[in-house]
C-alpha cells in the first residue's frame, strides 16, 4: 500500500509539473546588455578647454515610459520592452553621457561641468530625452530625440530651446545591430546640439555682461 501511495504521489507531482510548464511556457531568454559608443572618436585634437565657459550640465530626464533599461521597440503606437536586450543604464544616462562627451570634445565656447545648485555656473543646460528606441518602420531604424534648454547663470533666464532628432537604419533586430545603430544615431544628434550651443554664445555673452 505504501508503495502504491508513493507511486500515486510521484505521478501527481509529475502531472503538476507538466501543468505548470504548460501554463508558464518556456523560460525567458538570457539578459544581454548593450554597450553604446559614438560612431567616431570623441576627441580628435586640442579642444582649447582653458578658453571656454563652464556649462553646468544638469542630468537629463525622460518620460516615465522610457525610464527603463530594457530596449524598447515601437510598433505603430505601442512601445514594447524587450525581455532579452538591455542598456547599461536608463536612456537619459546613456544619452547624457554621450552628449556631455560630445560637448567636452567639440564645443568651441563651453565646457561641461557637474551642475551644483549653489554654484554660479556661467550657463546651465537642462533637457529631456523624448525617444530612444527601435522603430519598425521603413525596414527598421533606431531613433533618438531630445528637448534641451540653455539657461543663464543660476538658471535666471532661458536663452534658447531646441528639439533635436536623429535616426540610423537597422539591418536586422539583433543586439549588436541595435547597439551600433544607437551609437550611429547619437553620433548624428550630438553635433547638432553642439552647433546649437555654440550658436547661442553671443546671447550668453550678452547676458553675462549685464
Amino acid at each position: 500500500m505504501r508503495f502504491f501511495a508513493r507511486s500515486l504521489t510521484l505521478v501527481a507531482g509529475l502531472a503538476l509539473a507538466a501543468s505548470l510548464a504548460a501554463c508558464f511556457g518556456k523560460p525567458p531568454p538570457p539578459q544581454r546588455y548593450l554597450r553604446v559608443e559614438l560612431a567616431q572618436a570623441p576627441c580628435p585634437g586640442d579642444t582649447g578647454q582653458q578658453h571656454r565657459l563652464p556649462l553646468g550640465f544638469k542630468g537629463l530626464t525622460t518620460m516615465e515610459n522610457l525610464d527603463r533599461t530594457a530596449v524598447l521597440t515601437a510598433r505603430d503606437r505601442v512601445l514594447t520592452a524587450s525581455l532579452e536586450y538591455y542598456w547599461e543604464g536608463p536612456p537619459q544616462d546613456v544619452v547624457g553621457r554621450a552628449l556631455r562627451q560630445g560637448i567636452e570634445c567639440a564645443s568651441t565656447g563651453l565646457t561641461p561641468v557637474d551642475y551644483q545648485p549653489r554654484v554660479a555656473h556661467d550657463a546651465v543646460l537642462t533637457g529631456q530625452v523624448t525617444a530612444f528606441n527601435v522603430e519598425e518602420t521603413e525596414g527598421g531604424r533606431f531613433v533618438v530625440s531630445m528637448h534641451l534648454d540653455l539657461w543663464t547663470k543660476n538658471m535666471g533666464a532661458r536663452i534658447s530651446s531646441g528639439d533635436f532628432n536623429a535616426y540610423a537604419p537597422l539591418e536586422n533586430f539583433g543586439g549588436d545591430t541595435i547597439a551600433r545603430a544607437a551609437g550611429d544615431a547619437l553620433g548624428r544628434i550630438v553635433p547638432k546640439v553642439v552647433d546649437w550651443l555654440d550658436g547661442g554664445m553671443p546671447k550668453l555673452q550678452k547676458a553675462l555682461e549685464k
